[in-house]
């Protein structure tokens, strides 16, 4: 309630003002700002998750698959080590057949955060 005196008389007015509604372009480009970072934060979550923290049992035997092919050794030789690095870019495991070959795969998605992993695979020789 506001009191205002006019010409004498004091009077008890309300006044309802709500907020004004103009578009600024600076508050605009904020929210658009504020929305594309809520995404962005959105799909590198998803990339996270996807590349780095799922389970990766089955791309683990595609890739044991792949290095025992490029060896040219089959499935009668052994992996004796394994060393992996899992990123949110790619995924790479170095190999090492029967203690004597070294193989060397790289794994990545067509986009980063979808997409089944495409692998190829060298020798390190």
């Amino acid at each position: 309630m506001y009191e205002t005196r006019e010409r004498g008389i004091m009077s008890t007015s309300l006044t309802w003002r709500g907020p004004e509604r103009r578009w600024r372009p600076r508050a605009l480009v904020a929210r658009i700002a504020g929305a594309l970072a809520w995404v962005l934060s959105g799909l590198i979550a998803v990339a996270v998750y996807s590349n780095v923290i799922a389970d990766d049992s089955e791309l683990r035997l595609r890739i044991e698959s792949l290095a025992r092919e490029t060896g040219q050794c089959g499935d009668g030789c052994r992996i004796t080590s394994v060393q992996v690095r899992r990123s949110v870019l790619d995924y790479r495991a170095d190999l090492e057949l029967d203690g004597t070959r070294s193989v060397h795969v790289v794994c990545r998605r067509p986009a980063i955060a979808l997409g089944e992993p495409r692998c190829g695979a060298q020798t390190a020789d």
